[in-house]
């Protein structure tokens, strides 16, 4: 008998709690993949493959790509209509199927006019694929979607990012009515200005009986609002003002945030503020919100850094169970007179305090004057001591030697992530290899991400051959990627850039880990590209991932050879 005979195995034996737990620990490409495998891993895999549904409606592009659609971009969006259609249809149509979707989002981004294509030359069929474009992400899609929603009664998140074309209270209307009760995270920006109901659109906050998440225009990637509708801020702030009590994650553009109750901020974990025009009622805010953990600030206007210093100084021992704080101040959307903190002092003392810190990410937008002004900043990381994801800036004139060493010295040895905005214009005594032997003393340090607004610092290279044994994930500037081996030379390589759509979302899901894409998080006018919603890239840029990640199990029946095991 061969010593290697080879045994039949009835692999549905395998108790099916444990297959659950197997297919839910793949990566998600892995679990699409199981779609295609057999009957059984099929059926494991469909409630996790389809538990988020994602409807994109137009492209985004990047800044510095030109203006206008041209006729492949047009006939490549009404592919993508006609099959996003078909997926609504489908969920609306299959109540088992409906049950798997716990996440829903939409991205609504439209706008843009077509641009004459020398390949065309018959203009009226460019016009007539403008229509059918137009037609269905204006009527026909939000259409379907509303249908969707109507019968997906275990949604748990609802996401509506963008404003072409903008949200509508139907939209609200259908998701308080089928699932008011177990809706936990609402994600929305500006509601259509035409829309005669969305000036009571607040009545639906309060149907949502366990809402925990609430985001009002409060992500980067909501943007750009209509800026000049005199109707935004009073929409938000009548949404605000009817926030549920349950609330424990609030993130709010503009002043409408300090429309919301106390009662609310009382009960938040995590606040995030959006470029508040005025931080003069953020006093009052600090000692409602005794049980918040993380705080974040993206602060413009050149009154910002004045008014959060006197409200730090007046209550430094505010927000005592704090893991998370975030204070970034950027460059104003108008380029002039942007935020700055020139007196750190009141926010070092308020943080000194906080001895359960995990994360603090801090973008003051001022040089430091001198070594004693550097010292006193870096004397914040050394006070605590649970430090494992940093970001900060460091700007001025001559980075020496001996602030080498200090950061060496006062960046906590068990940090996990670190983001690095840099602007100092020369090098005196350092080089590359000192910063990456300061980095590699950091073994745990898995993400390492520097925005370079001088130009002179990037690590990528380097890192490459020689980095901490647990790094994965290298940025620069908006160029990241993970690293790995290469199964031939055993040489470590570059995994493919992250693709503009990725790198402009940003989503947890994308990093893997929640810490790192709160790292990154409104750091988008500190060297990442910007990004707008006026017009497409073409349809040989698109995102390859495009298809496998929103086709619904229609389009599988085919390829699935079923199998009994």
């Amino acid at each position: 008998m061969s010593k290697h005979e080879q045994i039949a195995y009835n692999y549905s034996r395998i108790p099916s709690e444990l297959w659950d737990l197997v297919v839910k620990n793949l990566p998600r490409d892995d679990q699409r993949q199981c779609l295609s495998v057999s009957r059984l891993f099929r059926d494991h895999a469909r409630p996790l493959v389809f538990s988020r549904v994602t409807v994109q409606i137009g492209m985004w592009r990047v800044e510095d790509q030109e203006d206008g659609f041209i006729a492949e971009d047009v006939a490549f969006m009404v592919e993508c209509n006609a099959m996003y259609t078909e997926m609504l249809q489908y969920i609306a149509g299959d109540a088992k199927f409906a049950k798997f979707v716990k996440e829903f989002s939409v991205f609504a981004h439209t706008q843009g006019y077509c641009e004459p294509d020398d390949d065309i030359e018959d203009e009226a069929e460019t016009d007539r694929r403008v229509f059918i474009f137009e037609q269905g992400s204006h009527e026909v899609l939000p259409a379907h979607i509303i249908e969707a929603l109507e019968v997906l009664p275990h949604l748990r998140s609802f996401r509506w990012y963008g404003t072409s074309p903008p949200l509508t209270s139907s939209v609200l209307d259908v998701l308080a009515r089928t699932c008011g009760p177990t809706l936990a995270e609402l994600s929305i920006s500006v509601l259509d200005p035409d829309d005669s109901d969305s000036e009571d659109a607040s009545q639906y906050l309060a149907q949502f009986k366990n809402l925990q998440t609430l985001s009002l225009a409060g992500e980067s990637r909501q943007f750009p609002l209509y800026h000049r509708d005199e109707n935004v801020e009073p929409q938000l702030t009548a949404l605000a003002k009817n926030a549920p009590d349950t609330l424990r994650y609030l993130s709010v553009w503009r002043d409408a945030v300090w429309a919301s109750p106390p009662s609310v901020f009382s009960g938040l974990h995590e606040l995030s503020l959006q470029d508040p025009n005025s931080f003069e009622s953020f006093g009052s805010v600090l000692e409602q919100c005794s049980q918040l953990r993380t705080l974040n600030i993206l602060a413009t206007d050149s009154e910002s850094g004045p008014q959060l210093t006197t409200a730090f100084e007046a209550a430094p021992r505010a927000l005592p169970h704090l893991v998370s704080f975030k204070l970034i101040c950027s460059p104003s959307v108008h380029g002039y007179h942007p935020a700055s903190v020139d007196n750190p002092d009141p926010i070092i003392t308020f943080l000194q305090g906080k001895t359960g810190m995990r994360r603090v990410d801090l973008a003051l937008n001022e040089p430091f004057a001198n070594m004693d002004a550097y010292t006193r900043f870096l004397g914040i990381f050394t006070a605590l001591p649970r430090l494992e994801v940093v970001g900060l800036q460091l700007q001025g004139k001559n980075f020496t030697r001996e602030h080498m060493t200090l950061l060496d010295e006062r960046l906590p040895l068990g940090l996990s992530a670190l983001l690095i905005t840099w602007n100092f214009q020369v090098f005196a005594g350092v080089s590359i290899e000192d910063w990456i032997a300061m980095l590699k003393r950091r073994v745990s340090l898995g993400y390492v991400h520097v925005l370079d607004q001088a130009g002179n610092l990037d690590l990528r290279p380097p890192l490459l051959k020689d980095h901490p044994p647990a790094t994965e994930l290298l940025g620069y500037g908006s160029r990241l990627s993970g690293i790995e081996r290469d199964a031939t030379t055993g040489k470590w390589t570059f995994a493919p850039l992250w693709e503009d759509t990725t790198m402009s979302f940003r989503t947890v899901e994308d990093f893997g880990c929640e810490d790192w894409e709160w790292l990154l998080r409104y750091h988008d006018g500190h060297g990442l590209r910007a990004y707008y919603v006026r017009v497409v890239v073409t349809a040989s840029l698109a995102h390859p991932g495009l298809a496998a990640e929103f086709l619904h199990p229609f389009f599988y029946r085919s390829e699935i050879k079923e199998k009994e095991y």
